[in-house]
């Protein structure tokens, strides 16, 4: 071992052990947070389910590859991260030892093969979503508005500069002859060879700022827990295994709404006791850990903002820059606990944001890692409503009609059947005795409401 190699491998171990050290604390912080969560059993149900759904919805990529050019570069990028890092392990012989590989599956043909091959699809996937990156940000409402850009910035450096120098350090190989791979197998990598001259010490020097950006990369992230643009691939895994619907298809959003849940069981109204009892959220720890993990979770990719309804025309409302909120919000009660009661609406969430979601679940459809906004905003609403009494005016002029007169607009109980007059023929009604294939459920807009009883009429 030569001067270069010892200098190298003091200063990679050095690097390492702070990284890891990070990491642990990082890691443990984390678990901290959404173990103040509010107990949610029913996320353990159905082991079998949820791993095939995690498996499917992470290797298949089914969430991302709605579009599809960005989640085929995704897909790349991740699987490069997954195999890649045993050229990180490499690298630690590399800095020992110019012309070392990999222990035992080092010098496999097929594992040159592999590694060359979704490095170089792992490179192309990166520069393809900078540009997305690039060109998405110069939109007026761009899905990345509001997003932590040095961290997105950070990150695609980071992939960036470890397939660049992982080509470069096989190319340094090939132009020592101590590469053990032939051309067809790892073709970049001799080309790279090709124009790179002689130098004994270069896979060395070069596996160590390999490692300087992969542990540089670690000790960020160790340092920034809400990092989620870095923190979510390995969050996801836990993140969309937990998620409420296991048995349905990505893209399916969530369904009916969550029960009302108060320590983990369902809320039992007639029984239950607003002085003991959880009505909603109403601070950062009612929500349960479930909820928490989501925040931490988020990727701050904006998907669920560019398909927002209320965003897109202007409302208050980001699904991401909510999350993202809640977010921050849970970590800083963690460090300062006296703010673990502070009420979010209000002074985390403008109760504007709060009634601007129309609860589509378009955010939740789109999410790539099966974060469940949906039932946040109405966890909060539920409390504004049940406890504080919050809500809208035009909120209030609804409840006190539907109070009183059964249906949103006020009518009498008595027209409900006024849009079937003149229609010449008689409109048969269920639980009339007879038999129905089909019911169409008219509703109160369909019964009461002018322009939408003509549209009630031409379906009869």
């Amino acid at each position: 071992m030569g001067t270069a190699q010892i200098v190298a491998t003091v200063l990679a171990g050095a690097v390492t052990i702070t990284a890891v050290v990070l990491a642990l604390r990082a890691v443990r912080t984390i678990v901290s947070v959404i173990r103040r969560g509010q107990p949610d059993p029913a996320r353990f149900a159905g082991k079998a389910a949820r791993t095939r759904t995690m498996l499917r919805e992470t290797l298949g990529h089914t969430r991302m590859l709605k579009w599809s050019a960005i989640g085929a570069a995704h897909w790349f990028v991740m699987v490069s991260f997954l195999i890649l890092f045993l050229l990180v392990v490499e690298a630690y012989f590399e800095v020992a030892d110019p012309s070392a590989g990999l222990p035992v599956i080092g010098h496999w043909i097929v594992y040159g093969f592999v590694t060359e091959w979704i490095g170089i699809f792992g490179l192309a996937g990166i520069l393809y979503l900078i540009f997305v990156r690039q060109r998405a940000i110069r939109a007026p409402r761009s899905r990345f508005l509001g997003s932590t850009m040095w961290q997105a910035y950070f990150v695609e450096g980071v992939i960036l500069g470890v397939l660049v120098c992982g080509f470069l350090i096989r190319g340094f190989k090939v132009a020592n002859g101590t590469f053990e791979f032939p051309g067809w197998a790892t073709p970049l990598s001799h080309a790279v060879g090709s124009v790179l001259p002689e130098a004994g010490d270069g896979p060395t020097w070069v596996a160590l700022v390999k490692l300087l950006i992969s542990m540089g990369w670690l000790i960020t992230i160790g340092l920034n827990p809400t990092m989620g643009v870095a923190w979510h691939r390995f969050l996801a895994f836990f993140n969309i295994f937990f998620k409420r619907s296991p048995e349905k298809p990505a893209g399916s959003g969530l369904g009916a709404l969550r029960p009302m849940m108060s320590a983990g069981k369902l809320l039992d109204f007639e029984e239950a006791d607003p002085e003991k009892d959880q009505f909603g959220v109403a601070t950062i720890d009612q929500f349960t850990w479930k909820g928490l993990l989501d925040f931490a979770t988020c990727t701050e990719c904006g998907r669920c903002q560019s398909q927002c309804p209320a965003w897109n025309t202007a409302k208050p409302l980001s699904p991401k820059l909510m999350v993202l909120s809640l977010r921050d919000h849970a970590f800083d009660v963690l460090a300062m606990a006296e703010k673990a009661q502070q009420p979010l609406i209000g002074d985390i969430i403008d109760p504007d944001v709060l009634w601007s979601c129309t609860t589509c679940g378009a955010c939740v459809e789109q999410c790539p890692v099966d974060i469940e906004h949906v039932d946040h905003i109405v966890d909060m609403r539920r409390y504004q409503v049940l406890i504080e009494s919050s809500f809208p005016a035009e909120a209030g002029v609804m409840l006190r009609n539907l109070e009183n007169k059964g249906n949103p607009w006020g009518a009498p109980q008595n027209t409900r059947e006024d849009w079937t007059k003149g229609l010449g023929f008689e409109v048969p009604r269920a639980g009339s005795g007879a038999d129905f294939e089909y019911l169409f459920w008219v509703g109160c807009a369909g019964a009461f409401e002018d322009r939408a009883k003509k549209t009630t009429r031409a379906v009869a």
